[in-house]
């Protein structure tokens, strides 16, 4: 990988539009320099991409005024890219034109509804954040990243992820209710399931909102045939704009459908508001131990049939690593060894509910599968009953 060059010449036209910025009643901070430059240059992909500055809105009036400037023609060679915590692996956050970061100011929990199990977020709050807020009222934000201490909302809905857990809670846009986006020329779209009614207001609007609904009901429905011919049958869904869900089962049109998963393509998404869920009261996790780890990834298939919260398939190189942490030692009375045959693959299967009684009877008949299978072979296996123990 070629390292970043220790000077690189700043383009006129981008020193315009940052002075145009100042003027026109950014309230942000504006970074040329080039050790702000550098930090926002990596993310958490093998890319470098030096950036030519990066703006940090203080709200989303900022982040119209960044958009409206853009529009102009005179600054129409200006790339913004908006990033949040830069946690992608593929390097969506990273741009040579202007970085647009939203995690620095725009991260507020702005409303929690807890009766209706919602809540409203600026998009620049991370995830455990979210969380952390939520805890005490008994709920949580359900996708899971492995890079939660981090990753922001507005980056979850931008790259729709989902991690452990997804087979049961889906991805970020299976909890998405509505957004605000600011679109290029400083227009905002408020996007959520609309029925007709609500739909045809939308397109009545004589701005770049109301040409997005427009665009967007034309694709769904002079091309609905095509999509339905392209588009794979995926259970989880793809990155990128998911033209086939624009319309839901139910008729609703939703907006959301595109742009979550869009990578930040189509505009800043700068408030969500969002479901959240009661936190299982209860969780247990068999740790099943294998001699091999194609093993370990063979068998996970199989025992998704049983519909564990999650399934984790650990390597041997990851599980070696682990054993030399220091932290090994308070999990390591679940994972012995036998010098015989060595553990070099591990299926770490998550049961959770809210009634202690239902997830041990759903552990027990899982446990019965281990015991009477023979369709791979399982070197053992243990239980960590309880949140402290799982996690």
């Amino acid at each position: 990988m070629a390292l970043l060059k220790p000077t690189t010449e700043q383009v006129g036209h981008y020193d315009r539009f940052l002075n145009a910025l100042t003027e026109g009643g950014f309230r942000g901070e504006i970074a040329r320099d080039h050790g702000a430059r550098t930090v926002l240059a990596t993310d958490n992909s093998i890319y470098q991409r030096l950036p030519q500055a990066a703006v940090f809105p203080l709200d989303s009036h900022d982040v119209a005024i960044v958009a409206r400037l853009a529009a102009r023609p005179e600054h129409k060679q200006v790339v913004l890219t908006p990033r949040g915590g830069g946690t992608g692996t593929n390097g969506q956050s990273l741009t040579d034109g202007v970085v647009v970061d939203l995690s620095r100011h725009m991260n507020n929990i702005l409303e929690i509804n807890v009766e209706e199990r919602w809540v409203r977020v600026q998009t620049g709050v991370v995830k455990d954040q979210l969380n952390a807020a939520l805890k005490p009222h008994g709920l949580f934000f359900a996708p899971e990243l492995s890079t939660s201490n981090r990753a922001t909302v507005g980056g979850m809905i931008n790259t729709d992820a989902s991690g452990q857990g997804s087979c049961t809670y889906g991805k970020t846009r299976d909890h998405v209710l509505d957004l605000t986006t600011v679109l290029l020329g400083g227009s905002y779209v408020h996007s959520q399931a609309m029925g007709a009614e609500q739909l045809t207001r939308e397109q009545a609007r004589v701005d770049r909102a109301g040409d997005v609904y427009r665009c967007a009901q034309q694709i769904a429905d002079t091309q609905a045939q095509l999509i339905k011919d392209i588009f794979p049958p995926l259970n989880r869904c793809l990155t990128g704009y998911d033209l086939a869900h624009l319309r839901e089962e139910d008729g609703r049109f939703n907006l959301n459908s595109v742009l979550c998963g869009s990578e930040g393509s189509l505009g800043f998404i700068v408030e969500a508001r969002l479901n959240v869920l009661p936190i299982p009261r209860h969780s247990i996790l068999v740790n099943v131990r294998y001699a091999g780890f194609m093993d370990a990834l063979r068998d996970a298939k199989a025992l998704m049939a049983h519909k564990p919260l999650s399934i984790e398939t650990v390597d041997s190189k990851v599980l070696m690593l682990a054993m030399q942490d220091i932290v090994w030692h308070g999990v390591a009375e679940y994972f012995p060894q036998d010098p015989a045959t060595p553990t070099l693959g591990i299926n770490l299967i998550e049961f959770s509910g809210d009634e202690l009684e239902e997830v041990e009877q759903r552990v027990h008949s899982f446990v019965a599968h281990l015991q009477t299978d023979t369709s791979v072979v399982r070197l053992g296996h243990t239980l960590a009953t309880g949140s402290a123990a799982v996690s």
